[in-house]
């Protein structure tokens, strides 16, 4: 009778010594004070089992207090032992995810390359060690007329086969990074002019074969511009800068690279060019809107057009929305390239109705746009007036430009919907803040970021997401727009997906206003605008 209690008490000594081995692991994760405690209470435990189980191999008889309490020791071990194992799992699952969450913040969901806040922290890294490096600008040339004549998943699997081929000949102190569209950066651990030249070589020799996709070849050449770290700044943004300034200057001269020297500093001169050109532009109205349908997925049938800004050159070439907008924000004149979207706006409108054609027209607003309540006044003057239905019009917002102020973007965005203006959230998916703006704003649509769905058949993670966020829309009340609809294939999924409407190259590309009557005659489109939202 006398080993019954003994034998609890020594299987409960070896499971409490057992637990000491994970409870150690997670005070190694977890530095918190609460697990700390839980070790040394564990160690005082095997004193007192120690001791106990001394005193009971001491005694000639067991009474049931003592076998009781032996019980409840071997219980009590039994049950840290599990506590602490279970826990431990938990942690090591939590930190799994924490890592792919990791992961996936630093990295392209297109390429699966570094992305520009993985970069940010690496060139951070290497600034901090003060160690010598270049920094590599590279920028496919003519890339936008891929997208243009072929569309944009093909565009899209360029910069996937492009980012894979790079990344297997790159020497291994390469740090390699897509920051966003056709824009590559590299950090290379060596400023000297030899290995430069070594390093474009290697990447010069890997584009020479075509990159074929789905019977297209494509022959592609990079811009590259180089800058070196600390010789020509040590600090991170005119690192940046100078070797962007050296790559455009390479694009200029059509040559492979070309290493930033104070010469180049010609940016600043450059931007107030394009500064005076812009007013220039909205003084003599060279700005041309184009225009491009979202089709309603169950009647395959356009309902709604995205109107998008084109500022077109002599030579017949654009200059890109990226390249004047951000400018026109910079020196305020965003409010008056704005005015005169919705002018047109108003008057194409009108060109619609002689067509006896019902629209409804979206249209991007700037963060200052979010800012200003001279925006919203206008829109009310427009209504007021009876030159615009708020029913044709829907206002596209980015996380993005909500994020620059988030009080003063509720309180118009809740003034344009309080008016009748439906909210479409663009680029859904792409930031950090997307749920919570959902709850906080009055949104009415979500626009799927086109990132999103091009990689539709390129793994299970995107279909995922997009299937998750046709849902949410749903389940909130919102219709749903798929950006970047450019196979068949991708198309049909959406539709069974419900997705309310489609918009890309599979259906049709942006237009100018000419080319949009044709194209409504061509689909039979008479629709009223007011079943569209």
């Amino acid at each position: 009778m006398n080993m019954i209690p003994i034998l609890l008490v020594a299987f409960g000594l070896i499971f409490l010594s057992m637990s000491l081995k994970p409870a150690i692991k997670i005070c190694r994760q977890d530095q918190s004070i609460g697990w700390k405690l839980l070790l040394l209470l564990i160690l005082f435990f095997q004193f007192g089992y120690f001791t106990f189980l001394y005193y009971l191999t001491g005694i000639s008889a067991v009474s049931i207090v003592e076998t009781c309490l032996a019980t409840i020791l071997f219980g009590g071990s039994i049950f840290v032992l599990m506590v602490i194992k279970f826990s431990l799992r938990s942690l090591e699952a939590l930190q799994v995810i924490a890592n792919n969450e990791r992961h996936n913040a630093l990295h392209d969901s297109l390429t699966g390359l570094p992305n520009r806040l993985h970069f940010m922290e690496a060139v951070s890294a290497k600034a901090t060690a003060a160690a010598p490096f270049s920094l590599f600008v590279l920028d496919l040339n003519d890339f936008k007329q891929i997208n243009d004549v072929v569309g944009h998943y093909y565009g899209d699997q360029l910069l996937i086969k492009l980012a894979q081929r790079l990344s297997a000949v790159l020497p291994d102190d390469c740090f390699f990074s897509r920051v966003g569209g056709d824009e590559f950066i590299l950090l290379f651990d060596s400023v000297a002019d030899e290995d430069i030249a070594k390093l474009m070589a290697m990447i010069d020799k890997a584009l020479l074969i075509s990159f074929d996709i789905n019977s297209y070849n494509f022959d592609v050449r990079i811009s590259t511009g180089v800058s070196l770290f600390p010789e020509h700044s040590n600090a991170i943004a005119p690192l940046l800068q100078k070797a962007d300034t050296a790559m455009y200057e390479a694009k200029k001269q059509r040559i492979p690279y070309r290493l930033y020297c104070d010469a180049l500093d010609n940016d600043a001169k450059t931007r107030l060019a394009l500064s005076s050109k812009l007013h220039l532009a909205l003084a003599e109205n060279q700005f041309e809107l184009y225009y491009q349908p979202l089709v309603k997925s169950k009647v395959t049938k356009t309902h709604h057009f995205e109107a998008l800004l084109r500022w077109p050159q002599a030579d017949g070439s654009f200059i890109p929305p990226d390249q004047f907008i951000p400018l026109a924000e910079q020196n305020g004149s965003i409010r008056q390239v704005t005015l005169w979207v919705l002018d047109n706006i108003v008057q194409h409108l009108a060109d619609f109705a002689k067509q006896d054609i019902d629209v409804c027209i979206h249209i991007n607003l700037s963060v200052l746009d979010l800012q200003d309540e001279r925006f919203s006044a206008q829109l009310a003057a427009l209504v007021r007036d009876g030159k615009l239905s708020p029913t044709q019009l829907v206002l596209e917002v980015t996380e993005t430009a909500i994020m620059a102020d988030v009080t003063k973007t509720r309180d118009i965005l809740s003034k344009l919907s309080g008016m009748g203006f439906s909210i479409s959230l663009d680029d859904f998916g792409t930031g950090f803040s997307s749920l919570s703006i959902l709850r906080e704003l009055p949104i009415n649509q979500i626009k799927i970021d086109r990132s999103f769905v091009m990689a539709m058949h390129n793994g299970n993670t995107n279909n995922a997401i997009v299937r998750s966020i046709i849902f949410l829309a749903q389940n909130l009340g919102c219709s749903v727009v798929a950006e970047g609809v450019e196979t068949q294939a991708i198309a049909e999924e959406l539709i069974q997906l419900q997705c309310d409407y489609l918009q890309g190259y599979y259906y049709c590309k942006p237009l100018p206003l000419a080319a949009v009557f044709p194209y409504c005659e061509q689909q039979g489109w008479k629709v009223n605008y007011r079943d569209a939202h």
